[in-house]
């Protein structure tokens, strides 16, 4: 009786052994499957939410951040166009205030070249054929002292004769000489050469052997006076 009861409890206890392995190991193969749909579950999650859906009506949003598709405020634009047509209407200001400013300028100066066209006079020049004749007016103050040249002589050449004088002592002012000659001693005296005061002497032709003819020689002054010399004779015609 003892031996069936051993057997028996060690019967009893193989199959509660055997009972809590099997227990073990359903408790772990239970692990093992609510571990790998935990897993699945949370890569079926993490895949689900790496992209986040747009909801389609109002009624529930995610936690997840999306992308606002509402405009943005319209001041800002609203500003900068205003900026820009204020600019544009300022440039275009700008351009009609040049544009009126250059029109201004050319009817100026149009105006004033028509008036200098008006104002301006033309003075007539002689002709050619006109002669200007000499003044005799005095350029300065009279002299203290007015005379004639000294040691007046004609010295005869193979062509005519020579004129030689000398300068006065009265050389103050004194701006040239004149020669002069007159035919047979009547008649007006011809101007023959006005020399300058610095010249003594002038050279006469002789045309031929009639008649005969008068040589003066005066001294010119800047005041105008004419103080004339010793007049001599020469036989012949002279020029």
């Amino acid at each position: 009786m003892a031996a069936k009861k051993k057997a028996a409890k060690k019967s009893a206890a193989k199959k509660s052994s055997a009972k809590r392995s099997v227990k073990r190991v359903a408790k772990r193969s239970t692990a093992k499957r609510s571990a790998k749909r935990s897993a699945k579950r949370k890569t079926k999650s993490s895949s689900r939410y790496s992209v986040p859906s747009v909801p389609v009506s109002g009624s529930g949003r995610s936690s997840v951040s999306t992308i606002s598709t509402t405009p943005k405020s319209t001041t800002s634009a609203s500003y900068s166009s205003k900026a820009v047509k204020s600019g544009d209407s300022s440039s275009n200001k700008g351009i009609v205030i040049a544009v009126v400013l250059g029109i201004l300028i050319l009817a100026i100066a149009v105006i004033s070249r028509g008036s200098d066209s008006e104002s301006t006079t033309v003075t007539p020049t002689p002709a050619a054929s006109e002669s200007v004749e000499p003044t005799t007016e005095p350029t300065t103050a009279p002299l203290a002292a007015h005379e004639p040249p000294v040691g007046i002589v004609s010295i005869y050449n193979a062509t005519g004769a020579t004129v030689n004088w000398k300068a006065p002592a009265a050389s103050e002012g004194i701006t040239g000489y004149n020669i002069e000659l007159r035919t047979n001693g009547v008649g007006e005296w011809r101007l023959v050469a006005t020399v300058p005061a610095t010249q003594f002497k002038q050279q006469i032709t002789k045309n031929d052997e009639s008649g005969w003819a008068q040589v003066k020689v005066s001294t010119v002054y800047s005041d105008g006076v004419v103080a004339e010399g010793k007049i001599h004779g020469l036989p012949g015609s002279w020029s």
